[in-house]
């Protein structure tokens, strides 16, 4: 009684899809029992670190286009295209004679650090979002008290003398009106008896205080009809350049947004400032560059398996199949030229045969034609004859 042989266990398609992703021919992995498991492995490394840089990438263009759908497109497409950069890095690192080139391999890491460098930021971001959103705060504070000093010192030589004048018109008004409060004074303790002349009412010495109370107050009113047309020319003039000032500022302002830019400006002056954070800032980025350069240290550090040995004998078998087939093409070639040379002879040799008697008539012709012309060099003769002979074409 024969048995059949038990049916070959077709791997689950999420595995050809790990396999895949591990640049690994699933025919050849089929039969390498050992070496299934590994290949999952460094695939399921490269589904990681395209999901990573897909969220990196999804963070980073959230914060420079405000359109959801534009963002998600953008993150899926450079998701792939860090997932087909570590494809093409894994599938470049191959063996040559059970050993890795030393040179190769560290231009393929340094690309890999290079790419986990770059993805690391947005993350690192996205994590201290509420400490950088505080500073940028304090950041865009602090421009703006630099643009305000830079806007004085700018305006300085157009208002300060404005400034200056209304200065020295306001001090002439609190002067007069304080000459005006005295006489008011003056006028008042002499008509309450506690002035100089000691009576109650209006004494001689009262009207005196009141004439000059008087006078003053109406040299303060004439004054400030004098100098209310200069105030108010020097205010409105200040109050224009605060005005532009202020439109300035605004402007400004505007400028100071959240973007990518400004985070990572607010994220360095954390770091700067705050030495627990820059070290765990450093640890984070770290840990995301390895995770960038897992499939590449998974594809290297992993020894030799029954799988490459298989890819090796497929390349040896191909390379001698190839050489096999040259030598034959060679020895074909090389018998038809052979058996091409026979028969060229054998037809020249028929071809002079049947053109014997006509040779020899033509020939009995060149030498009477010489022997008329010449007759004694034989050098011409056979010059004539080759010529005509062997040489002449119709």
């Amino acid at each position: 009684m024969t048995t059949t042989p038990p049916a070959k266990q077709q791997p689950d398609g999420f595995s050809r899809f790990l396999w895949w992703l591990a640049t690994a021919d699933a025919e050849i992995l089929q039969e390498c029992k050992t070496d299934r498991e590994r290949y999952r492995i460094i695939g399921m490394a490269v589904l990681v670190t395209a999901l990573f840089a897909t969220l990196a990438w999804g963070y980073f263009f959230s914060t420079v286009v405000q359109d959801d759908l534009l963002t998600g497109g953008l993150a899926l497409f450079f998701g792939f295209a860090i997932l087909t950069i570590d494809r093409s890095l894994i599938a470049a690192m191959t063996r040559q004679g059970g050993q890795l080139s030393f040179w190769p391999v560290a231009f393929r890491l340094a690309v890999a650090v290079t790419i986990g460098l770059f993805i690391s930021q947005p993350v690192v971001m996205m994590l201290f979002k509420k400490d950088i959103d505080a500073q940028m705060v304090l950041d865009r504070q602090d421009k703006m008290e630099q643009f305000r000093k830079e806007q004085i010192a700018y305006n300085a030589a157009l208002t300060r003398p404005l400034e200056t004048e209304l200065t020295g018109m306001d001090r002439q008004l609190a002067l007069k009106e304080e000459l005006v409060k005295e006489y008011k004074d003056g006028y008042i303790r002499e008509t309450d008896g506690t002035g100089g002349s000691g009576k109650i009412g209006e004494s001689a010495i009262a009207r005196v205080k009141k004439g000059e109370y008087l006078k003053a107050e109406e040299e303060l009113r004439t004054l400030r009809k004098q100098l209310a047309p200069e105030r108010e020319e020097r205010q409105i003039r200040l109050a224009e350049y605060r005005a532009a000032d202020s439109l300035k500022e605004q402007a400004y302002l505007s400028t100071l947004q959240d973007g990518f830019l400004a985070q990572t400006e607010a994220l360095h002056r954390l770091t700067d400032t705050h030495p627990p954070l820059r070290q765990r800032y450093r640890l984070i980025v770290f840990i995301i560059t390895l995770i960038e350069i897992m499939p590449l240290l998974t594809k290297l550090l992993m020894p030799k398996g029954e799988y490459e040995e298989k890819l090796a004998a497929m390349a040896v078998q191909r390379r001698q199949a190839g050489e096999l087939a040259e030598e034959k093409e060679k020895e074909l070639q090389e018998h038809y030229h052979a058996g091409a040379a026979v028969a060229d002879k054998e037809v020249m040799d028929h071809l002079f045969e049947l053109t014997a008697p006509q040779r020899r008539k033509e020939a009995e012709r060149l030498v009477d034609d010489w022997r008329e012309t010449d007759g004694r060099s034989f050098h011409k003769l056979w010059a004539s004859a080759r010529r005509l002979l062997l040489l002449h074409k119709p």
